[in-house]
């Protein structure tokens, strides 16, 4: 299984009992938006996006002055609940253990996702556009890279979610992703980069037909998540796809598959240089389980169980305290994730740039529940040949914004 190399950069219930720090006992200065215009509700501090009664979502902050443990922004939040209390539970919101949350709602993989299961998976948050450096982080350690790199990105959307099982299944059922039903060429492509799309050359290197894919999606017994028929995986993360397979997913699925670039920038928080995704202020290395599954170096953290097993995939969005800045969940650790651009030296000047060298695995980004903490670091790039199948390694989709 660890065949691949990487180098660096130049269930339980929802009334679950919560340890709140009396540090949280102001909302002052928290996100005050609407949580569908910034789903993000600072989450370093545990912030949740809980519905009011008109329906809205606001950001809530846990607080210990409050009986039911959060208490929505001070800030001018709408509806007449500003600095009110709020009861995470009776919003039907869950605060992440580590274990799959029973909620009645089927896992279906399509609408199911995050930590309550009832979001669509395939919500897509906008990023904002800016520039930053790619493979770095403020930390200034060996893992840090140079800041050497610099790119511009326009803004886009990226998925807040890996691909799921369940989407994956919608993808398959259409006998889409083989050789038989390929992307038409040029499509995929991203919107500012001529030539990016899909590539007729391709064609041949996708499996034969739909049992020739389902088999090969089959990768590894124990771990692999895919199963003939619906069942308790649908909403895991997809593993055991190629390269060809994950860019045929998002063009099929109306998006592309994100370069290097666009991923890395969302995964760092842009110009923030974050060392993880969740990691405020940018240097923090602190990890453990609540933000990602990884290994530690002793078991597979995703689950909470000891050893590792294929639990450890978790369902997407199950550690929201892990989000990126613009929402994204799981941007570490659960699967690594393919995406477009290859194991070349970055090109400099780059504005919306990215670089497919025929001859040159391309780029996954992100670590996986197998891979240590390090693995999960932002600065860090991985590479694998595209015909490759690992149980560590899925896909997210991006969009036009």
């Amino acid at each position: 299984m660890p065949y691949f190399f990487m180098v660096t950069s130049t269930s339980t219930r929802l009334s679950v009992a919560i340890t709140l720090g009396a540090g949280f006992a102001a909302c002052n200065g928290r996100e005050n938006v609407q949580c569908e215009q910034n789903t993000n509700c600072d989450l370093s501090s545990a912030g949740l996006c809980l519905a009011a009664t008109s329906g809205n979502g606001w950001c809530a902050y846990p607080d210990p002055g409050c009986s039911s443990g959060y208490r929505y922004s001070h800030d001018d939040v709408g509806d007449g609940v500003s600095g009110a209390c709020v009861t995470a539970v009776d919003a039907g919101v869950a605060v992440d253990t580590g274990v799959p949350v029973e909620t009645g709602v089927p896992a279906d993989g399509l609408n199911s996702c995050g930590p309550g299961r009832n979001d669509d998976c395939r919500r897509s948050p906008v990023v904002p556009g800016g520039t930053y450096y790619r493979s770095y982080d403020l930390v200034g350690d060996s893992l840090s890279g140079d800041g050497s790199a610099p790119a511009t990105i326009s803004t886009f959307r990226l998925d807040k979610y890996e691909v799921t099982v369940g989407r994956f299944r919608a993808f398959v059922e259409e006998y889409r992703g083989t050789r038989a039903n390929p992307p038409a060429a040029g499509a995929g492509g991203h919107v500012n980069i001529p030539g990016s799309g899909w590539q007729a050359s391709w064609d041949t290197l996708l499996v034969a037909d739909t049992a020739a894919l389902v088999a090969g999606i089959k990768c590894d017994s124990a771990f692999q998540t895919w199963t003939d028929a619906p069942g308790p995986n649908e909403n895991r993360p997809m593993n055991c796809v190629t390269w060809y397979e994950a860019m045929a997913f998002c063009v099929w699925d109306g998006g592309y598959l994100p370069t290097e670039a666009e991923w890395n920038y969302a995964a760092a928080g842009g110009d923030q240089q974050r060392a993880y995704p969740w990691s405020r202020p940018p240097v923090s290395l602190t990890i453990n389980g609540s933000y990602a599954s990884y290994n530690d170096g002793v078991n597979c953290v995703g689950d909470g169980l000891p050893g590792c097993s294929q639990t450890d995939l978790v369902a997407v969005g199950a550690k929201p305290a892990g989000d990126g800045r613009w929402g994204q969940s799981d941007l570490a650790g659960n699967v690594s994730e393919w995406v477009l651009g290859s194991q070349a030296a970055y090109a400099n000047p780059c504005t919306d740039c990215v670089d497919i060298t025929l001859g040159l695995p391309p780029v996954i980004r992100g670590g996986g529940f197998i891979l240590g903490g390090n693995s999960l670091r932002t600065a860090v790039r991985s590479f694998l040949a595209p015909q490759g199948r690992l149980v560590n390694i899925g896909m997210r989709c991006a969009r036009t914004p």
